[in-house]
């Protein structure tokens, strides 16, 4: 039942990466034309590893990260015994250009890595500050949330468990409010502790550790946003050096090495080396300085080994210190009315076992006859129907031409014996009475009928009566055959009208359940997380700083998050609704486009999904 299962929205590090490897296939990156072993006529072979490695970057479906490391200390051991990037010491200069570009291919997938670890951990960060804002949205939350950490914070203010002994555990009295709460700061007195209330300490811890969240995602957000800008661009414009053309190679060493730039800054590593003053280049998306630096694989081996864990490492440990509680702790006062809940339940169960068992078996019989009775049998019935043509009244026409028959000697018999007919006169009879013409018949009859009781006794009457229920028999025979040729004729249609009913119900019952597994039906939840992503986005581009059309490396950060929020989001849509939506996504995403454009991009999703996520359309 493949309806059950849907796949998962691509996240905008993934397009991003298909559409870089893309453009990078496009830079010819052919041998130059001196070439020496292209002179002598000896065409080079290239390096197996290396020709290994270029396949599965180059695959149609990306490396996975652990194959990516897989490669990358191979290149790193291969690495180690050569002299110099490009050339090998025998001279064969298409190792140092397949080289190059696998060393391409891999910075671009570590790009890809590294954006895609700073937006999940800006998503989560989001989601949990999204927790503390609605939790201090009231009085009420603030208020529950006191309850539910009430008993954690009574734990944690109790003296060592190791040291308790039997009389410190009879002396011992309730913890004060200075041990129950966080200090306001860290040089906030007891005194000023205690004469705070606590329902402001708690709403004061509540804010601290908002911000906390608030400051760790604005500050993974700036990641992105500056992965974003300084991102690959391969091919993006024809590069040169005092008006002469650079080659394609040095177009790819020159972008790999700006990209390993960005991913060093991004990730707060220090460069291997200072460029000298002479030698330092400009990126071609921003006037930030970009050093020069030749990125190999043990550089990059070394940025997803260590830098990438730390900071994922960096952003689990705030989410771990300002997380909202666990569910055990937000679950722990519904849950003391659990147990008797369950005592009532079982005892109203108890009590009507046997009405229970009497409507489990009802629900269990309808439920078999519904899809035994109104979908397995006539479903079989239009199988049979196809298989065989159908069944009719089970008329045989052997019976129909024997009756007819029998009419017609029974009014030859009575034409020879009451107007004493012969030949082409007696043929002429049987020929009206097999055209359905009785009027010889009915002459008898009337003409008998004038003295009824003599003539039943010694005349014909009799024999005209049985004559025309004779009659009468042959035309209801004609009549149910032609009833059995029209069933027959029509039987599949009454077969697909029969089973119409049931399909029916079960194509809404799929339905239902399909909407249930994607999300669609998931009632409030899912509208509040359209509806609040949506305006995250629209406030974003309406509040970037006045006066610059470019956002800042923060801004564009948290918009490429919010857009990744909602991607996650239409998972929950039909095929043809979500590629429209993405298509939206995409235009909002899109860093050509003007920050006015984007707002006419949020304005159509307004006007076209309305407040509520359900194509209007």
């Amino acid at each position: 039942m493949s309806f059950l299962f849907h796949a998962a929205t691509p996240s905008y590090a993934d397009e991003k990466l298909s559409t870089h490897l893309s453009s990078l296939s496009t830079i010819p990156a052919n041998l130059p034309p001196s070439t020496s072993s292209l002179q002598n006529n000896k065409p080079s072979k290239p390096s197996p590893l290396l020709q290994t490695a270029l396949h599965d970057l180059s695959a149609p479906k990306p490396a996975s990260f652990e194959r990516l490391i897989e490669l990358l200390e191979s290149l790193s051991d291969h690495r180690q015994q050569q002299q110099g990037y490009g050339v090998v010491e025998n001279g064969n200069e298409l190792d140092g250009i397949m080289e190059m570009e696998v060393m391409g291919r891999a910075v671009t997938m570590v790009w890809k890595e590294v954006l895609q670890t700073f937006v999940d951990g800006a998503m989560e960060l989001e989601q949990e500050r999204g927790w503390w804002d609605s939790a201090l949205s009231s009085r009420r939350g603030v208020g529950v949330y006191l309850l539910q950490t009430m008993p954690h914070r009574i734990y944690s203010a109790l003296p060592p468990r190791s040291n308790m002994s039997i009389p410190q555990f009879k002396a011992f009295k309730l913890p004060s409010r200075d041990a129950l709460f966080k200090p306001l700061h860290s040089t906030t007195s007891a005194a000023l502790t205690s004469i705070t209330s606590p329902y402001v300490l708690t709403r004061r811890e509540m804010l601290a550790s908002r911000k906390e969240l608030t400051h760790a995602r604005d500050e993974a957000a700036r990641r992105v946003g500056l992965l974003a800008t300084q991102g690959p661009q391969w091919g993006s414009e024809e590069r040169k050096d005092g008006g002469v053309s650079i080659s394609a190679v040095e177009d790819i060493s020159g972008e790999t090495s700006r990209l390993y730039s960005a991913l060093c800054q991004a990730l707060d590593v220090p460069p291997p080396r200072s460029p000298p003053p002479s030698t330092s280049k400009r990126s071609r998306s921003s006037n930030i300085a970009v050093a020069p630096i030749t990125a190999s694989p043990a550089s990059l081996l070394v940025l997803l080994r260590t830098h990438l864990p730390q900071a994922r490492a960096k952003i689990d440990k705030t989410l771990t210190t300002h997380r909202r509680p666990s569910a055990l702790t937000r679950l722990w006062f519904p849950l003391l009315f659990l147990p008797p809940t369950l005592y009532v339940v079982v005892s109203a169960i108890t009590r009507n076992k046997e009405w229970m068992k009497e409507q489990v078996r009802n629900a269990k019989e309808t439920v078999r006859g519904f899809f035994v009775q109104w979908v397995w049998e006539p479903l079989e019935g239009i199988g049979k129907t196809l298989r065989g043509g159908g069944e009719g009244l089970g008329v045989a026409p052997t019976t129909v031409k024997s009756d007819q028959a029998s009419l017609e000697r029974m009014v030859l018999d009575l034409g020879k014996d009451y107007y004493h007919l012969s030949g082409p006169a007696l043929d002429a009879l049987g020929e009206k009475v097999r055209n359905g013409d009785m009027e010889e018949v009915l002459r008898v009859y009337e003409k008998e009928m004038q003295s009824p009781v003599k003539n039943a006794l010694m005349g014909s009457l009799v024999r005209t009566l049985l004559i025309q229920v004779q009659k009468t028999k042959t035309d209801l025979s004609l009549s149910l055959l032609s009833l059995d040729h029209l069933l027959r004729s029509q039987q599949l249609t009454f077969a697909f009208v029969g089973v119409a009913p049931s399909v029916l119900v079960l194509y809404g019952l799929q339905g239902w359940l399909q909407g249930v597994w994607k999300g669609e039906k998931r009632g409030k939840g899912r509208r509040r997380e359209y509806f609040n992503g949506l305006r995250s986005i629209e406030r974003l581009l309406i509040t970037a700083p006045k006066g610059k059309e470019e956002m800042s490396d923060r801004d564009r950060g948290l918009l490429i998050v919010s857009v990744s929020g909602m991607r996650t989001w239409a998972a929950g849509l039909g095929g043809s609704s979500r590629d429209s939506f993405l298509d939206d996504l995409r235009m909002v995403e899109d860093p050509g486009l003007t920050r006015g454009d984007k707002l006419r991009v949020v304005e159509r999703i307004w006007r076209c999904w309305g407040v509520e996520g359900k194509k209007t359309v």
